[in-house]
């Protein structure tokens, strides 16, 4: 079955849909309407080929211990420092045997979200699945049973990063910020229901495997943005407190709290040093949190208290 563009609604997935969703053309990194000067070493949907790589890895060797997923789009790519130095940190904080997979990237909807819940190994996981505006605008997923391609070998070590220090200047920040209302916010209100619909079924797939979801927003530029993107921000949080207190499930909210500066953001919602160590400090507290909460593994005692709202 084939979607006509734009239809709304929500969509079961069929079984056949879970290798095609994770082939992602180099066009819709275009999408995310991101500011030029990329990284040198980022290449167009590298973050894709690496989650089809993990995914690909973890079927072949499956292990044990539980595994902690960051679902999202370019800005979830972008707010931790690298998925080594997360894992180290969480260790740190007291979880010494937990993988944590940063799968942020481009353009990615609730849809792709439920493919890698499905595709991944039964061992105990948190899902944290990420929220912004951008989760509302990507184009409507095809129903196809064509099967991805292979994941092609990397030709070095995967940096998520496309944003590396120094954003732009507040003089060309600031007029993005009109620009997203004049030219995403449409496509956002144009899609809104459909995507809205599939966050309760990713909710759904994750606990037909027995994973923990966990409901967290993603970094937005506040200094910046103010109450300019009130509208749209109000209506997708009010549809992912009602999925959060239908399945009972933990939402949560400290892009606030953390209280980042303009300089923390390349533009508008993806992160730069120190930024992402922020970031990821406090979603490192929220794992082992809900780790203890969950009793998903013995660990060591904590060294440093976690957030209440972590």
């Amino acid at each position: 079955m084939r979607r006509s563009a734009d239809r709304p609604g929500a969509v079961r997935l069929p079984a056949g849909l879970a290798a095609g969703l994770l082939v992602l053309l180099a066009a819709l990194c275009a999408l995310g309407a991101a500011p030029p000067r990329a990284a040198a070493v980022f290449h167009a949907d590298d973050d894709w080929r690496h989650v089809k790589a993990v995914l690909a890895a973890l079927e072949r060797h499956p292990g044990v211990t539980p595994i902690v997923y960051l679902l999202g789009g370019s800005s979830a790519r972008e707010c931790t420092v690298s998925d080594a130095d997360w894992r180290a940190e969480i260790a740190r904080l007291g979880a010494p045997d937990v993988r944590a997979c940063n799968f942020g990237s481009a353009s990615q909807s609730y849809a792709q979200g439920i493919t890698v819940v499905q595709r991944s190994p039964q061992v105990p996981t948190i899902v944290l699945i990420g929220v912004n505006v951008g989760r509302y605008t990507p184009p409507y997923q095809e129903d196809t049973t064509a099967t991805a391609e292979p994941p092609k070998a990397a030709k070095g070590a995967y940096d998520q990063h496309r944003f590396l220090k120094g954003g732009l200047p507040d003089s060309v920040k600031l007029p993005l910020v009109g620009k997203w209302l004049r030219e995403r916010y449409p496509v956002f209100k144009k899609r809104y229901a459909h995507h809205a619909a599939l966050l309760p079924q990713l909710v759904e797939a994750c606990r037909e495997r027995g994973f923990h979801p966990v409901v967290v927003e993603l970094p937005l530029n506040l200094p910046i943005v103010g109450d300019a993107w009130d509208a749209p921000r109000a209506r997708y949080r009010a549809g992912c407190r009602a999925v959060a207190r239908k399945y009972d499930i933990p939402y949560i909210d400290f892009v606030g709290d953390l209280h980042l500066v303009s300089a923390d953001f390349y533009d508008l919602s993806h992160l730069v040093s120190p930024g992402r160590v922020k970031w990821q400090h406090r979603l490192s507290h929220l794992i082992v949190t809900r780790l203890r909460q969950y009793h998903v593994d013995p660990i060591t005692p904590q060294k440093e208290s976690a957030p209440d709202n972590g």
